[in-house]
Protein backbone atom coordinates (compact mmCIF):
# COMPACT_ATOMS: atom_id res chain seq x y z
CA UNK A 1 0.00 0.00 0.00
CA UNK A 2 1.10 3.40 -1.11
CA UNK A 3 -0.01 6.65 0.14
CA UNK A 4 0.31 10.18 -2.36
CA UNK A 5 -0.70 13.40 -2.68
CA UNK A 6 -2.09 14.65 -6.29
CA UNK A 7 -2.72 18.23 -7.29
CA UNK A 8 -6.19 18.26 -8.93
CA UNK A 9 -7.65 20.49 -11.25
CA UNK A 10 -8.44 22.88 -9.48
CA UNK A 11 -4.92 23.05 -8.23
CA UNK A 12 -6.71 21.53 -5.04
CA UNK A 13 -4.19 18.66 -3.89
CA UNK A 14 -6.10 15.48 -2.30
CA UNK A 15 -4.51 12.23 -0.50
CA UNK A 16 -4.86 8.76 -2.17
CA UNK A 17 -3.87 5.45 -1.47
CA UNK A 18 -3.14 2.85 -3.77
CA UNK A 19 -3.50 -0.45 -2.84
CA UNK A 20 -1.65 -1.73 -5.89
CA UNK A 21 1.64 -0.19 -5.52
CA UNK A 22 1.50 1.83 -8.74
CA UNK A 23 0.46 5.42 -7.85
CA UNK A 24 -1.01 7.68 -10.00
CA UNK A 25 0.40 9.85 -12.92
CA UNK A 26 1.61 13.06 -11.47
CA UNK A 27 1.11 11.71 -7.69
CA UNK A 28 4.06 12.37 -5.10
CA UNK A 29 4.39 9.43 -2.90
CA UNK A 30 4.13 10.26 0.94
CA UNK A 31 4.39 9.00 4.66
CA UNK A 32 1.22 7.87 6.24
CA UNK A 33 1.92 10.62 8.51
CA UNK A 34 1.65 13.06 5.95
CA UNK A 35 -1.57 11.11 4.70
CA UNK A 36 -2.88 11.44 7.76
CA UNK A 37 -2.21 14.87 8.25
CA UNK A 38 -3.22 15.71 5.12
CA UNK A 39 -4.52 19.09 5.84
CA UNK A 40 -0.85 20.46 6.93
CA UNK A 41 0.76 19.61 3.47
CA UNK A 42 0.65 20.70 0.09
CA UNK A 43 2.44 20.38 -3.24
CA UNK A 44 4.53 22.86 -4.78
CA UNK A 45 6.73 22.06 -7.90
CA UNK A 46 6.32 18.08 -7.57
CA UNK A 47 7.50 18.41 -3.80
CA UNK A 48 5.81 18.22 -0.54
CA UNK A 49 5.94 21.05 1.64
CA UNK A 50 4.14 22.55 4.72
CA UNK A 51 0.94 24.09 3.99
CA UNK A 52 0.72 27.53 5.33
CA UNK A 53 -2.78 29.10 5.09
CA UNK A 54 -3.18 32.44 3.55
CA UNK A 55 -3.47 35.45 5.76
CA UNK A 56 -7.11 36.69 6.38
CA UNK A 57 -6.62 40.62 5.76
CA UNK A 58 -7.89 42.82 9.10
CA UNK A 59 -10.84 44.36 7.50
CA UNK A 60 -12.48 40.90 6.26
CA UNK A 61 -11.95 39.77 10.22
CA UNK A 62 -13.58 42.85 11.22
CA UNK A 63 -16.22 42.25 9.14
CA UNK A 64 -16.60 38.80 10.34
CA UNK A 65 -16.90 39.95 13.79
CA UNK A 66 -18.97 43.05 13.73
CA UNK A 67 -22.00 40.64 12.04
CA UNK A 68 -21.09 38.65 14.99
CA UNK A 69 -21.05 41.72 17.83
CA UNK A 70 -24.05 43.20 16.23
CA UNK A 71 -25.80 39.91 16.45
CA UNK A 72 -25.05 39.29 20.02
CA UNK A 73 -25.84 43.10 20.95
CA UNK A 74 -29.25 42.94 19.83
CA UNK A 75 -30.01 39.59 21.01
CA UNK A 76 -28.99 40.26 24.68
CA UNK A 77 -30.08 44.23 24.75
CA UNK A 78 -31.95 45.27 21.40
CA UNK A 79 -34.80 42.84 21.54
CA UNK A 80 -34.96 43.47 25.19
CA UNK A 81 -35.21 47.26 24.56
CA UNK A 82 -32.46 47.54 26.81
CA UNK A 83 -29.68 50.08 26.31
CA UNK A 84 -26.17 48.87 24.36
CA UNK A 85 -23.43 48.85 27.35
CA UNK A 86 -20.29 51.34 26.10
CA UNK A 87 -17.90 49.48 25.81
CA UNK A 88 -19.90 47.13 23.02
CA UNK A 89 -20.33 50.20 21.49
CA UNK A 90 -16.92 50.99 21.60
CA UNK A 91 -16.48 47.63 20.42
CA UNK A 92 -18.33 47.83 17.35
CA UNK A 93 -17.75 51.78 16.34
CA UNK A 94 -13.90 50.30 16.11
CA UNK A 95 -14.62 47.26 14.18
CA UNK A 96 -16.84 49.18 11.18
CA UNK A 97 -14.27 51.58 11.03
CA UNK A 98 -11.73 48.93 10.19
CA UNK A 99 -14.59 46.78 7.59
CA UNK A 100 -15.08 50.42 6.20
CA UNK A 101 -11.72 51.05 5.63
CA UNK A 102 -11.55 54.10 7.51
CA UNK A 103 -9.42 52.98 10.60
CA UNK A 104 -5.69 52.07 8.57
CA UNK A 105 -3.85 51.77 11.75
CA UNK A 106 -5.38 48.81 13.47
CA UNK A 107 -3.23 45.91 12.61
CA UNK A 108 -5.31 43.48 15.25
CA UNK A 109 -8.73 43.58 16.06
CA UNK A 110 -9.97 45.14 19.77
CA UNK A 111 -10.59 42.60 22.28
CA UNK A 112 -14.39 41.31 22.47
CA UNK A 113 -16.34 42.79 25.91
CA UNK A 114 -17.25 40.17 28.04
CA UNK A 115 -20.25 40.74 29.64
Amino acid sequence: MKYYFIKLENDLVAPGICMSGNIPAGAVECSQEQYNNSGNYTLENGVIVAYTAPVIPLKTQASSALSTARTYVYNNYGILNEDTPDDWVTYIKVLMAISKGTDTTSTTLPTQPTD
